[in-house]
């Protein structure tokens, strides 16, 4: 899933929110569905974003104030204002690609696999697997799995990475400065695609049960809770969150 796919899905939730809410009236549901169009043309996706921005940018410090009628549901409110900002952060977004890792991203993807597993793991895991996880054993990692890996780079920076091996989306880390603008939910969708293409139908996924950031992710994408197993990793035994999701088989 590209930034314009994602642009595009938030401008269509924001269409049907708007559509629900009798003080928002049909013109800021058109609005909405004007920029979903731009994003669905036949254009490179430079053009096609390049031509949301603009008709977001006509309406944005509008929305951005508009308050929903007292009765709503703040919930409602919440999601307003956060769909509100996700739109304008994508379409304001450097070039969001994806490639093939190469040799040269090893150190990249250490980095960011040691920095992103440490957030994720510390106090979620046996000591002994901590103590077993130092820099050394991410760059030698990082470097024999180049084949497994895909690589997102934002503005030609290389911002977090994806592993898959047969129907398992094995590693998913992001930089932490790169978090919040839906560069994970383009990672996340290509494993997803990958397991698909290697003839599986459903993938899946094992996540410590203290990673709640993560859980919560995974969860908002369509992931459901499969139960609880050990994941035997360089030799220890992790109590784990088995997750799964449908995907659909390669032709």
């Amino acid at each position: 899933m590209t930034t314009r796919d994602l642009a595009r899905r938030a401008a269509t939730d924001l269409s049907t929110l708007l559509a629900a809410e009798s003080r928002a009236g049909f013109a800021w549901q058109q609005r909405m569905w004007q920029i979903a169009a731009c994003l669905s043309a036949d254009a490179t996706d430079d053009e096609a974003l390049s031509a949301a921005r603009s008709r977001f940018e006509a309406v944005y410090s509008r929305l951005a104030g508009f308050r929903l009628s007292p009765s709503a549901d703040p919930s409602t409110h919440e999601r307003l204002a956060t769909l509100t900002a996700r739109l304008h952060d994508l379409l304001h977004m450097p070039p969001v690609t994806l490639r093939r890792a190469r040799a040269a991203d090893a150190p990249r993807i250490a980095t960011i696999w040691q920095a992103g597993w440490r957030d994720g793991h510390l106090g979620n895991v046996p000591d002994e697997l901590i103590a077993a996880r130092t820099p050394d054993s991410f760059r030698a990692r990082a470097a024999g799995r180049v084949p497994d890996t895909t690589v997102v780079e934002v503005g030609g920076v290389v911002a977090g990475f994806v592993m898959v091996v047969a129907d398992e989306v094995e590693q998913v880390y992001l930089d932490a400065s790169f978090r919040g603008g839906g560069v994970a939910d383009v990672l996340l969708t290509e494993g997803e695609r990958l397991v698909a293409a290697n003839g599986h139908e459903t993938a899946w996924l094992a996540v410590v049960p203290g990673n709640a950031r993560a859980r919560r992710f995974y969860e908002r994408s369509g992931w459901k809770d499969d139960g609880s197993f050990d994941y035997v990793a360089t030799g220890i035994r992790v109590p784990c969150r088995r997750y799964i999701k449908p995907v659909a088989p390669a032709l």
